[in-house]
């Protein structure tokens, strides 16, 4: 199979011999299916801005493309440790706030607020999570994780050529992410129904994957016990 990069044309052994290189004791094949899936779909390439990396060069973009991979691998839910967000809260909404409940004491705002936040950082990793369970899951039909994001919007890929993007409700998807499915064969699932309480979407997922030991219930297994051995994973404020 010839592969090509920025007009540059090279066989997959040649590229596996690359990636060894650059990648050492990291390197996995499944590293390498998403890279030559990535490199099929040159439009969903993501690119650095680095001014130290050439989009254009087959090996300093490979470098780059290696370590969003092995980053993201390595900060998987199950391993990361979880920052303090760096927004500060907007105070026209502790505002408005007090306006509505008129009886609010400045603590019960305050707690308010940062309660919203911790939600908010926990619906983020929600995502992570699925991502996590998923690719443990998947991978006995041949599906592999693209960590790090190094397919544009494709969260999982197969050796030939199938990608997969996944959401954790049918209203989480943003213009890009639709955007960039036009004109592709990307294909899309969500986990959960966002207007119906407890509706899931687990049986079509099943049909797009040939994996059949998935479920709400088997997900929320997974979940407490990544977060029950890894509880940093999710920063709590420690006031």
């Amino acid at each position: 199979m010839e592969l090509v990069f920025n007009g540059q044309k090279f066989t997959i052994s040649d590229l596996e011999k690359i990636v060894k290189e650059i990648s050492g004791s990291d390197y996995s094949a499944e590293m390498l299916t998403v890279l030559t899936c990535a490199l099929n779909n040159p439009q969903l390439l993501p690119k650095s801005r680095s001014k130290e990396v050439n989009n254009n060069e087959l090996e300093s973009y490979l470098k780059f493309w290696i370590y969003k991979y092995i980053n993201g691998f390595n900060n998987r839910a199950s391993k990361k440790q979880g920052n303090p967000s760096k927004t500060i809260p907007d105070t026209l909404s502790s505002y408005i706030y007090k306006r509505i409940l008129s009886d609010s004491t400045e603590a019960e705002i305050q707690t308010a607020v940062e309660n919203h936040s911790l939600l908010m950082t926990i619906e983020n990793i929600i995502g992570e999570l699925l991502e996590e369970y998923l690719s443990n899951k998947l991978k006995s039909k041949g599906w592999c994780c693209c960590w790090g994001m190094t397919i544009k919007k494709v969260d999982f890929c197969k050796a030939d050529g199938t990608l997969l993007q996944i959401k954790t409700s049918d209203n989480s998807e943003n213009s890009s992410s639709s955007d960039i499915r036009k004109g592709t064969t990307i294909l899309k699932w969500a986990r959960r129904k966002s207007t119906k309480k407890e509706e899931y979407y687990w049986s079509k997922l099943q049909e797009i994957t040939g994996v059949t030991d998935i479920s709400e219930s088997d997900f929320l297994e997974f979940v407490n016990t990544t977060i029950t051995t890894n509880p940093k994973c999710i920063y709590i404020n420690p006031e």
